[in-house]
């Protein structure tokens, strides 16, 4: 049979095998040791997210006058810890294999639900937020190392990354900072350590204060979860697919 021509040749699209062939880069696979970290992490997550949503839940009807007794708050929290079970036993080997290729706004949305915790688990306080975003550093750093980015794509990766978690983990110690000042405890620690006359401190001069701690935390924010990035893809990349697949 020989090559069309004329009309015929006009509906044959040589480059349409080329354009199949595109795909996304391989996706490295994750060693055993860090399947197994991944799965403790999104698996315990998971359950801290579902306990404490429906715990908070039924609290707040509480709360709020709703004939909820403290007896049923309680059956509620292990009613989300049973749910968190139920779901790391059908989804979790699946959130693993999907872990470092789900999409980003996925990723931001389970990020922001984990901060929420944080922020509430330490009183507003940013030690479980900061360390948050530190994660959030270490999984894009991870995450890019799997995807056999450039340092160039990594350092666009880890800034994004760090802005967003310094700009949300400073946004939130705001308020808890300002409503500090009102406890006389906060003052007094303020005055032993840096000898500032805690009067004072009820007016503008600790709204500025108060100011340049959330600064701080930004850049101090900003610069852990860029170098935890940095570290975690210097680990480099898990099993590549084609050393994985037999026979090669």
């Amino acid at each position: 049979m020989g090559w069309p021509v004329g009309p015929a040749a006009h509906r044959i699209k040589p480059n349409a095998g080329a354009k199949a062939r595109k795909t996304e880069p391989a996706i490295n696979k994750m060693s055993k040791l860090e399947s197994i970290i991944v799965g403790l992490v999104v698996g315990i997550a998971c359950l801290w997210l579902t306990f404490v949503a429906f715990w908070w839940t039924a609290a707040f009807l509480y709360l709020q006058g709703f004939p909820v007794s403290e007896g049923m708050i309680k059956t509620a929290a292990l009613t989300g810890l049973g749910l968190g079970c139920l779901l790391d036993v059908l989804f979790l080997r699946h959130w693993v294999g999907k872990f470092y290729t789900a999409s980003l706004h996925s990723m931001i949305v389970f990020y922001l639900g984990c901060f929420v915790l944080a922020f509430a688990s330490f009183m507003g306080f940013p030690i479980g937020t900061f360390l948050l975003g530190i994660g959030a550093g270490t999984y894009v750093g991870r995450r890019e190392s799997h995807r056999q980015a450039d340092r160039n794509q990594l350092a666009v990766a880890l800034r994004r990354a760090a802005v967003l978690t310094s700009s949300i983990t400073a946004v939130a110690a705001l308020p808890i900072g300002i409503l500090g000042l009102k406890e006389s405890h906060v003052p007094a620690l303020f005055e032993t350590w840096f000898g500032l006359d805690r009067n004072r401190l009820y007016g503008t001069a600790g709204f500025i204060l108060v100011g340049l701690f959330c600064l701080f935390l930004f850049g101090a924010q900003y610069w852990c979860a860029r170098k935890a990035g940095v570290l975690a893809f210097g680990l480099g990349p898990g099993k590549s697919p084609r050393m994985a697949a037999p026979g090669r």
